[in-house]
């Protein structure tokens, strides 16, 4: 029985050629419809090929009556509602390596025109001047270039620059140790000390609340004199206008930008710099990777509607209604606790232990679950595109980081709970979980601390010295900083040792955050303290 693949946006004729090799796939190539045309186009397709333009949002969703998986032609899937698409039952897939190749040849492209003042000393011979003296540039034999995130991309760039005789220095939180080692760089743990020693600094990450602004007037303040930065992941990693100050005082040399925070970018003023190289975004578009993206998106249809294999999932699989209603509770629980681990990480991970108590966790899939919502909570702000239940583990692997699970019978104290145990170069931390009721998530452990505090929103936790006055301590700092309690656990190792309070505040500004755990960490009897985001 043949089916049908609706391809709403342009692809490449080289994919539509290799889909033309399927007798049994009927393809209805109609880019361009309008909204009402894809509506009936759509009730009829098996699956559906998307590219940026098209909007794969519930109304879509719910004019579709027999399809199961859409591809988008693409790394991002920003158009694609993968909860409604989750719901309905439908895969959602992209193709996360389609352009690595061309982003990291741009890049190299972009440094090489920054070090060699080539777009400049093209502008001049233009305009009929021959000024060699003005345009001396530098090599890179012996310099050393800082990559901040160490993805695909960001390992394609380093293994290119190596080869025209740089020193690779690689900054992520995410990557395991042993996986640098293996790959054949230095991993750098602190930021401001990759800036210090760089030459070159290119920047490979996703956009998110946690990278906003990452490279600003602090971190460059903090770097080489005359270091040269280069950016073609995503606009507002860097803070344009600290760039541009840096550039002005002469601590930057230069920059190299295909991305803004803006596209188009409407202030000039670094965009007009004459130590500044710009491109329009350009860094997926060749035609090679257009044509890659393209027929990769086709194959990917090919092998799941002929074959069922999946290559590069990006939603949740999809679970019968009874057990999802059960697991949900404890998916978000184990959500919140990997997120909690990641703000938690003083080293470069290397080993997830996620141990089950209670009958809950008994089928295998009720496991792997969870253990996807926690890695999604754990790497979820670090990767380029969503983490869930179907390519948790390869993401984490992808990473270098151990995961296992563990059935530890039943709890003490709870029916059903969940730990997550970390372990980074500074050693091993536990946290554990559990629910009240149908939906009350709770955090119950840490490390040898027991409590039962609310695991929501913004929170305080502090440890400190078990003896009178302490929690009045706490109460003060947060007072001076207008921090309200909204509820509070305690917990401690034993009379006189070391207590543990569990702070959640009343919808704080974050702006005064970083200042209360510094204030609480500087208290006599305070031995450290993290402000920590549990949602």
């Amino acid at each position: 029985m043949s089916k049908v693949l609706f391809i709403a946006d342009k692809i490449s004729d080289d994919a539509l050629e290799y889909l033309a090799g399927f007798p049994d796939l009927e393809v209805d190539n109609r880019p361009g419809l309008s909204l009402a045309e894809k509506l009936e186009a759509v009730a009829k397709a098996d699956a559906l090929i998307v590219r940026s333009a098209t909007k794969v949002d519930s109304e879509l969703l719910e004019a579709a009556s027999c399809l199961s998986l859409v591809v988008r032609a693409g790394v991002g899937v920003d158009n694609i509602d993968l909860d409604a698409a989750t719901r309905k039952g439908v895969v959602v897939q992209n193709v996360p390596e389609g352009n690595t190749r061309s982003a990291a040849e741009h890049t190299i492209a972009m440094m090489l025109a920054l070090s060699r003042n080539i777009p400049e000393a093209h502008r001049s011979v233009k305009a009929g001047e021959w000024d060699r003296g003005r345009f001396v540039g530098v090599e890179f034999q012996g310099k050393t270039l800082g990559v901040i995130g160490f993805g695909k991309i960001g390992r394609h760039v380093a293994h290119m620059a190596a080869g025209l005789g740089l020193e690779i220095l690689a900054f992520d939180p995410f990557l395991a140790p042993h996986m640098a080692e293996e790959l054949g760089i230095e991993l750098v743990t602190d930021l401001g000390d990759l800036a210090s020693r760089c030459d070159f600094l290119t920047v490979h990450v996703p956009k998110t609340e946690g990278t906003s602004a990452l490279i600003g007037s602090e971190l460059l303040g903090k770097a080489r004199k005359g270091l040269r930065l280069i950016n073609c992941a995503r606009g507002g990693i860097v803070d344009e206008a600290a760039l541009l100050e840096a550039i002005e005082t002469g601590q930057v040399a230069g920059a190299a930008l295909d991305v803004f925070e803006q596209e188009p970018p409407v202030d000039r003023a670094l965009v007009d710099h004459p130590a500044v190289v710009v491109t329009p975004h350009l860094g997926a578009s060749t035609r090679e990777a257009q044509v890659n993206v393209a027929r990769s998106a086709a194959q990917l249809v090919v092998d799941y509607l002929e074959n069922g294999k999946l290559h590069s999932p990006v939603n949740a699989v999809f679970l019968e209604p009874d057990m999802r209603e059960r697991l949900d509770p404890y998916g978000e629980l184990g959500r919140r606790l990997g997120r909690l681990q990641a703000q938690f990480l003083e080293g470069n991970p290397e080993r997830i232990l996620v141990q089950y108590f209670g009958d809950m966790f008994d089928e295998p899939r009720s496991q792997n679950y969870v253990t996807a919502q926690v890695l999604s909570g754990f790497l979820g702000d670090r990767c380029s595109q969503p983490v869930n239940q179907v390519n948790a583990r390869a993401l984490a692997r992808e990473q270098g980081l151990v995961v296992e699970e563990s059935s530890e019978g039943r709890s003490r104290y709870f029916a059903n709970m969940i730990r997550v145990e970390l372990t980074d170069s500074s050693g091993a931390r536990n946290l554990g979980g559990s629910i009240r009721g149908r939906k009350g998530i709770r955090l119950v452990s840490l490390d040898n601390y027991h409590f039962d505090a609310v695991l929501e929103g913004w929170m305080v936790i502090a440890a400190n010295e078990d003896r009178p006055g302490m929690i009045g301590t706490i109460g003060q700092v947060l007072s001076s900083h207008e921090v309200n309690i909204s509820s509070m656990s305690l917990g401690r190792d034993q009379s006189g040792g070391t207590a543990l309070s569990v702070i959640n505040l009343d919808d704080p500004e974050e702006k005064k955050l970083p200042a209360v755990a510094e204030e609480l960490t500087g208290r006599e009897g305070i031995l450290w303290a993290r402000t920590l985001q549990a949602e």
